[in-house]
């Protein structure tokens, strides 16, 4: 009985001077985060946007008069000059026509040539001879109209113009005004796409400096292009207004209309603010509760809150006024899993 009393004592003893388990510290796993480095406001601004290539215009051709097609020349893709005969009808009912008021001119005229003797001798009233030239001037009238609609059985190129589409086949009966065909005006070489109401806004009073063009092909190179037009009223859907560029055309160098292309715009910055630019995408708040910026310290492989004044914001970009300088980086992806002192892993492209 003795010894299980002293195996107990000593068995308590062992217990209460055993160490208490030892509390696991929870540390948060480092969430990696792509960087920008903060930059001061340029004197330049540099814009890239997707455009189309576009003919200066495409018209449809049709013919003035009706009949059958007894003539085509509408291989599409092929480049025609100016006046060149692209498809004609039949002349035969037309040349008819002409002869037939042409014998009633003749006549009208000899009915006139008489009267006229008449009158002068005193056998013909004046109401006569008025209406006898009435008749002929308006047999004339009926001639030049009859040779007119003759030279309309013939279209030929309004320009120097690529056939785009044909829309009907030869020996076709063709109504008067129904489109047999599209044509592209290629004198020069359009660039058009869509521009951000706040891109437009920014650079109202910008200066273009430079302006290019590529298409999108492998080994393609940069053309130089040049402003001509923009709309003033924007799209009600995108809120984008379209502009257009261009340039004359290149020897060896197709342009498709329709074909994609990147055109390159550089502005003079005529009144750049004082500030910093950062990436729009690394701002964080809104309005009322103000906005931030994560900052990077790299000693400590973290981030750290630093609040930021939005002075402007110009395409993906934002100018701020902070205390952040030239020399620090924030991050610019990843920016809604982060909190204060968070640890990082900048990533690194491969």
């Amino acid at each position: 009985m003795l010894k299980k009393i002293v195996w107990l004592v000593m068995l308590t003893g062992v217990i209460a001077c055993s160490p208490e388990p030892a509390t696991e510290k929870v540390v948060s796993k480092p969430v990696v985060v792509q960087l920008a480095k903060v930059k001061a406001v340029p004197d330049q601004n540099h814009y890239t946007f997707p455009a189309t290539v576009s003919a200066v215009k495409t018209i449809e051709l049709s013919f003035e008069v009706s009949g059958r097609l007894n003539q085509l020349d509408l291989v599409q893709g092929k480049k025609v000059k100016k006046g060149y005969l692209l498809a004609s009808i039949d002349r035969a009912p037309f040349e008819r026509r002409v002869e037939e008021q042409q014998v009633r001119l003749d006549i009208a005229q000899k009915d006139l040539n008489r009267i006229k003797t008449m009158f002068d001798k005193g056998l013909a009233s004046q109401s006569m001879f008025d209406s006898a030239q009435t008749q002929m001037e308006l047999a004339q009238i009926d001639l030049n109209n009859a040779l007119q609609d003759l030279s309309y059985t013939e279209l030929r190129a309004p320009f120097d113009a690529q056939v785009s589409e044909r829309l009907v086949d030869n020996n076709s009966y063709v109504q008067s005004g129904k489109p047999i065909a599209r044509l592209q005006d290629l004198s020069r070489i359009y660039f058009t796409f869509n521009v951000p109401e706040r891109i437009l806004s920014a650079n109202a009073s910008n200066e273009l400096i430079s302006a290019t063009a590529t298409l999108l092909s492998p080994n393609s190179p940069s053309f130089a292009i040049e402003y001509v037009e923009h709309r003033t009223q924007p799209d009600p859907i995108t809120q984008t207004y379209q502009v257009v560029f261009a340039m004359e055309p290149v020897d060896k160098q197709i342009f498709t209309p329709g074909a994609r292309a990147r055109v390159a715009l550089r502005l003079q910055n005529k009144q750049p603010l004082q500030g910093l630019v950062v990436p729009l995408n690394a701002l964080v708040g809104d309005k009322d509760k103000g906005f931030f910026v994560w900052r990077f310290r790299d000693s400590q492989q973290s981030v750290e809150k630093v609040a930021v004044e939005v002075l402007k914001i110009i395409g993906n970009r934002v100018i701020i006024d902070s205390s952040l300088t030239q020399a620090d980086h924030v991050v610019r992806a990843g920016v809604n899993k982060l909190g204060e002192n968070q640890q990082v892993i900048p990533y690194k492209a491969p």
